[in-house]
């Protein structure tokens, strides 16, 4: 093995010996005290000074850790040590409610969470992985003389952005409010929205290293506990080192991990978290995420929004007709062109099979190859689209559009009638009110594309009832994927493919299997008076 000669800078070599008297410094500290407690290392043992010197060459030699000594009246002449953040905690309640009543107090150290801290959080911790886990959390540790716990004051700080509109999820009418990324504001607004003391929210820590912040919220006596239950087991079961967010949660505690179709709904919008806590459903928030899941989720779930709760319900039946033949367009459309174009033509009327052959004639590529041709362009578009600023998304989907799609006509590489096929098929995908079940579909879609150019219109109707087969079989924290379809529940199909007038659904949806699903006992309005009898009738 051949080692290369280096010289260390002076800069260097003064480096190495910090860091060498740093750790010496701490080896002579926890020496004796090894001596006299030999699970120091794991449980509190109040030696301050071994304490300090274990703080300053681990997480103390960061600049933004702060150890400061301060000497109290009630423990002079030995002094008391205080750990802190600087940026996570916050340094006015610090300065205001832990050191300055310590400067006077002549109480013992034991009292101090009840006597002497003002912090609204005090709570002792013997444990050395806790106590860390708290000075990285934002809490501010007094570590005592002679006193066999540490305290640790909550003064954390949230540094926030303020509550804006929902940018994934818009509606016309109702209400315009979204979470933000802190997890105490979530509960706050979840709590704001429910003024009913059965909300409950079970609290967990995922993450060996990231330990990011995770709660169930429920309603107790209207969510089913197995549901609670099954929930909270398979979040406490998620281990991960980091990076905890919501989609990331999701896909380790769905029922089908690998299954291209999410089998839980995500949303930033706090009223559909809310009518979701109201239906018996749970709502997981993750902090550090906008997005909140619910769980379970049918396939119906996926197609719900706000405004269908905030329009009349003609508007609202209306529209969800839309979205199911926009579905139609965006998984059919290409593969029934391709099949009645390539592989057969004797379904087609023999007026549009002229009209499509004669476009087709003096073409180089076959349909099946011009549609996938210009799936790549709406792709490249939307992946462009996607990523510039808004300023110029907006031009760039437009003019590429029109631009690409007339290029490659005049150019002769694509007919006129594939250009509106994709059109319409681009367009139909943008309907889906969720937004990762657009990319489902399109998986399908692809699918299908590839299956009609060999099979032909036998091929499209085999994977429709493979598909169907599937998603017959799963299911979303038991609850079937298909409800209220498969089993037939019909009692659900008044806010199925229609919305009914509220007057006639006097309960919830059924899918959460809740232990109250009842929400409506107004009494059905009886009909106005006729003012003409009523005038006859004085008379």
């Amino acid at each position: 093995m051949i080692v290369e000669n280096s010289v260390l800078q002076p800069k260097e070599v003064n480096a190495i010996m910090t860091q060498a008297a740093s750790l010496i410094g701490e080896l002579d500290g926890w020496i004796p005290l090894l001596s006299q407690a030999p699970d120091a290392l794991t449980h509190y043992y109040p030696h301050l000074s071994a304490v300090y010197h274990r703080l300053k060459a681990g997480m103390g030699s960061s600049p933004d850790v702060l150890l400061r000594w301060i000497v109290v009246p009630a423990c002079a002449p030995e002094k008391v040590l205080i750990a802190s953040i600087d940026g996570l905690s916050d340094s006015q309640m610090v300065d205001q409610d832990i050191i300055a009543p310590l400067l006077k107090t002549t109480k013992t150290p034991e009292s101090w969470g009840e006597a002497v801290i003002t912090p609204g959080h005090v709570h002792a911790e013997t444990e050395w992985d806790r106590i860390l886990q708290a000075l990285a959390a934002g809490n501010t540790l007094v570590f005592a003389p002679r006193l066999d716990k540490v305290w640790v004051v909550d003064t954390v700080t949230y540094r926030q952005r303020a509550i804006d509109r929902p940018q994934t999820e818009i509606s016309v009418r109702g209400p315009e409010d979204a979470f933000n990324e802190v997890i105490l504001t979530q509960m706050n607004q979840l709590r704001q929205r429910i003024l009913d003391p059965h909300l409950h929210f079970q609290q967990l820590t995922i993450g060996t290293r990231q330990h990011a912040t995770v709660a169930v919220a429920y309603l107790a006596g209207v969510a089913n506990p197995a549901l609670v239950a099954t929930c909270l087991d398979r979040l406490q079961r998620v281990d991960i080192s980091g990076h905890a967010n919501a989609t990331l949660i999701a896909g380790l505690i769905r029922d089908h991990p690998r299954s291209i179709f999410p089998t839980i709904r995500s949303t930033e919008r706090v009223d559909m978290a809310c009518w979701n806590l109201l239906a018996g459903k749970v709502v997981i928030l993750v902090d550090g995420d906008p997005f909140v899941l619910i769980a379970p989720a049918s396939l119906a779930d996926f197609y719900r929004t706000a405004m269908d709760y905030s329009d009349a319900w003609y508007d609202t039946s209306f529209v969800r007709v839309i979205r199911l033949v926009a579905w139609i367009f965006g998984v059919y459309f290409p593969a029934l062109y391709i099949a009645l174009t390539q592989v057969n033509p004797n379904l087609v009327p023999a007026t549009l099979l002229i009209i499509t052959l004669g476009d087709h004639a003096a073409l180089p590529f076959s349909p099946f190859v011009e549609a996938i041709l210009m799936v790549l362009v709406v792709e490249i578009l939307r992946e462009a689209a996607l990523r510039l600023p808004q300023a110029m998304s907006t031009t760039i989907g437009t003019v590429g559009a029109i631009v690409v799609g007339t290029a490659v006509v005049k150019a002769g590489y694509v007919s006129p009638q594939i250009i509106v096929v994709m059109t319409l098929t681009a367009l139909s995908f943008f309907s889906v009110p969720v937004y990762e079940l657009t990319g489902t579909w399109r998986v399908v879609n692809g699918v299908m594309l590839l299956i009609s150019a060999v099979l032909g219109i036998l091929g499209i109707m085999l994977a429709t009832l493979f598909l169907g087969g599937l998603l017959m079989s799963m299911t979303s924290f038991g609850t079937p994927y298909l409800s209220p379809v498969a089993p037939l529940r019909l009692k659900d199909w008044k806010d199925y493919l229609m919305r009914t007038p509220w007057a006639s659904i006097r309960s919830h949806l059924s899918t959460s299997r809740p232990l109250s699903a009842t929400w409506n006992d107004t009494p059905t309005a009886q009909e106005p008076p006729n003012l003409k009898k009523s005038r006859e009738h004085r008379r």
